[in-house]
């Protein structure tokens, strides 16, 4: 309510007793949409006027010590400066204050979009702090010279003429709907009820507090929350006041941003992190099949000759051996000697990861614990320290919107991308994939691209891995109903994207090719953030 007409004549008030035979010496901006006025005062030699033009927030707010940037200034009106402050007035009945000045007058003016300032010399040349055309300066001027302005001193209740009806104090421009829904509720007279609540708008001393239900501060007649268990905080300055509610609405509106912040931060954790853990654990307690697979590919390189491309399976010693039809005998060996290999690498990093998610699931629901007890700004911010919230959004790849990705976690611990539509997948390839993350695509057909993301170089993927990525890429593309579909896969920087290509188009300078069954693999966990 700080906006309202009747504030602003008790702003003007406030401002012609401040400023009245003092001095404009500077006049510059270095924010956007506010203009500073240095006015050097007996007792603050520093104190400015900051006149706001914002669209969303206009406001003449004061400072009693404030010092001009360095940088990235840009000054205003030096031809009429240094110049004396003769008084401030009001328009009659609106939003317009005017500073009668030695060389001329400013006009401040809130009018939303079109809020600005401007300074008219003596001859009518209008200077502007914002750009206005010809016919914008003629008409601006031409209004200006209408209007009736009026001293601080006027009695502002008078302008509800005791004989216009209620319907047309209704109409008044100035009154507006909280001063009106408050006469309303007030017993008696309309025009009685109005012209109280003015005076105390006037005079009375400004509520100021956060209404928690509304999310938002506010700042308003004592009378108008006589019936709140808000904790408010009263002034007889209106500047005080104005300082007041700004400060509590950032500071509210900055906790409830970071808890909100926090508690998705912490929501997603705890379900990826629970999520992990669960299919760690199960992998976990199923053991390793290293021996298993050793012992096999040493059955069957004994029994090589009794195999032959096309079967299916085959039992040796009692043990049924799965074979891939597909594969001659020497690649069916082979591919047992890697399962075997593939399975040390990742049982063993199974277990490692298992411990450190327990650890870390752990940690989280320690955090949220003490997340649901913080109550002011610093507990909050600590918190988000803990969490090392601010080094996740630094990096280029988190500044694409994850969720615009299918994303998948494959026992436990790597994590697949999969795009949603041709500039989804050009996004995901250019803009979110690593150099040496894995690629795939579908041979042949349209489809998803799928990235494995690789975040220890150094460790290799095990071929079981790979593969079931690639089961990703051929499921989420034209091949999804075959039996067996081939998909094409190499390292992000062998994948070229140019002008030329159509969206979700690539080529590949290089590149390998596995045979898989379309599917979700059992261990493939979608993971919604």
């Amino acid at each position: 309510m700080y906006k309202n007409y009747f504030y602003l004549c008790r702003c003007a008030r406030q401002l012609d007793s401040l400023t009245r035979e003092s001095f404009i010496t500077e006049a510059y901006t270095q924010e956007k949409d506010k203009l500073f006025l240095r006015v050097p005062l007996r007792d603050a030699q520093n104190f400015h006027l900051i006149i706001s033009t914002a669209s969303q927030n206009p406001f003449i707010a004061v400072k009693d010590e404030h010092y001009k940037a360095k940088k990235n200034t840009v000054n205003f009106f030096q031809d009429y400066l240094p110049c004396k402050v003769n008084s401030v007035q009001i328009a009659s009945g609106d939003r317009i204050i005017k500073f009668n000045l030695s060389t001329g007058s400013l006009i401040i003016l809130f009018r939303g979009s079109k809020s600005t300032a401007v300074f008219i010399d003596k001859s009518e040349k209008i200077v502007s702090f914002h750009k206005l055309d010809e016919k914008e300066r003629r008409e601006l001027l031409d209004e200006i010279n209408s209007i009736n302005f009026l001293n601080a001193s006027f009695d502002f209740g008078s302008l509800v003429d005791d004989d216009l009806t209620d319907a047309e104090v209704k109409k008044l421009p100035f009154i507006g709907k909280d001063i009106l829904g408050e006469a309303e509720k007030k017993k008696g007279d309309l025009k009685t009820g109005i012209k109280s609540i003015i005076d105390e708008i006037l005079n009375g001393k400004i509520e100021v507090h956060f209404d928690e239900k509304r999310g938002r501060a506010l700042f308003q007649p004592e009378s108008f929350i006589l019936n709140s268990t808000q904790v408010s905080s009263n002034y007889e300055s209106y500047f005080e006041a104005l300082h007041k509610y700004f400060s509590l609405g950032y500071s509210k509106s900055n906790i409830q941003s970071l808890r909100k912040q926090i508690e998705g931060y912490l929501t997603r954790e705890i379900e990826i992190t629970a999520s992990k853990l669960n299919s760690l654990k199960i992998r976990v307690e199923s053991g390793s099949k290293e021996e298993l697979y050793r012992n096999w590919a040493a059955l069957l390189q004994m029994n090589r000759d009794n195999l032959r491309k096309g079967m299916k399976d085959v039992e040796i010693n009692s043990h049924k051996i799965v074979l891939d039809e597909k594969m001659s005998p020497s690649q069916n060996i082979d591919r047992y000697f890697e399962k075997s290999k593939d399975e040390k690498i990742e049982y063993e990093k199974s277990k490692e990861l298992f411990s450190a998610a327990s650890e870390k699931l752990k940690s989280l629901i320690k955090i949220r614990d003490k997340f649901e007890l913080a109550a002011d700004h610093n507990e909050l911010a600590g918190i988000k320290k803990e969490l090392k919230m601010s080094d996740q959004i630094k990096t280029q790849e988190d500044k694409i919107d994850r969720p615009n990705f299918r994303h998948f976690v494959i026992a436990g611990k790597y994590d697949v991308y999969v795009g949603k539509d041709s500039r989804n997948n050009d996004m995901l390839t250019t803009r979110f994939a690593k150099q040496n993350d894995f690629w795939f695509h579908a041979r042949s057909v349209s489809g998803s691209h799928v990235v494995l993301r690789i975040n220890e170089t150094k460790e290799p993927v095990p071929k079981s891995i790979l593969l079931k990525a690639a089961s990703l890429a051929a499921f989420y593309s034209k091949a999804k109903t075959s039996k067996l579909a081939p998909v094409s896969y190499t390292l992000k920087k062998y994948v070229n994207k140019n002008s030329r290509h159509e969206p979700g188009q690539v080529s590949l300078i290089k590149e390998e090719v596995l045979l898989v069954k379309p599917e979700i693999p059992k261990d493939c966990i979608q993971v919604d953030e």
